[in-house]
């Protein structure tokens, strides 16, 4: 039972997904960002014209309470702009303010230095091999929880 316990590729998933949350949590509090919001401020930037509210859940795969109770906060906070949708008026469309645009590089240099951090000791060939099987791994995840 224990060896099966090692083994677990569950459970350190689970572990390097907490310590990534408590890194992130760390390194951005000076920009009043926590581990729940700047995933969806980098996934804004990469959308050109903005993005409804919905996009977004459906993309990084977070239920509809828990993006909007962070959009609520980023608004609070002046890194997005939420608008009622003009043709759904029950959608916000989402979009970066010029705050919200200036801080992508932090997030994504804070990103950098945790996959470096992460992936000491590997070379680039193991970090490729790493995200292409975490990718399938994903994949087969999202398969058996979303019925695809």
């Amino acid at each position: 039972m224990e060896r099966q316990e090692i083994m677990s590729i569950g459970k350190w998933i689970s572990i390097l997904y907490r310590q990534a949350q408590i890194y992130l949590n760390r390194e951005l509090k000076p920009y009043d960002l926590n581990s729940s919001e700047y995933i969806y401020l980098v996934n804004l930037a990469a959308e050109t014209n903005g993005s409804n509210q919905k996009h977004l859940s459906d993309m990084i795969m977070i239920d509809d309470a828990l993006t909007t109770r962070a959009m609520k906060s980023l608004e609070n906070k002046g890194f997005i702009i939420r608008e009622k949708s003009q043709s759904d008026k029950r959608s916000y469309h989402i979009s970066l303010t010029e705050k919200g645009v200036d801080i992508q590089p932090i997030i994504l240099e804070t990103l950098k230095k945790w996959t470096d951090i992460i992936s000491e000791g590997m070379d680039e060939d193991e970090k490729d091999f790493m995200i292409q099987k975490l990718t399938v791994m994903s994949n087969n995840a999202i398969k058996v929880t979303k019925g695809k």
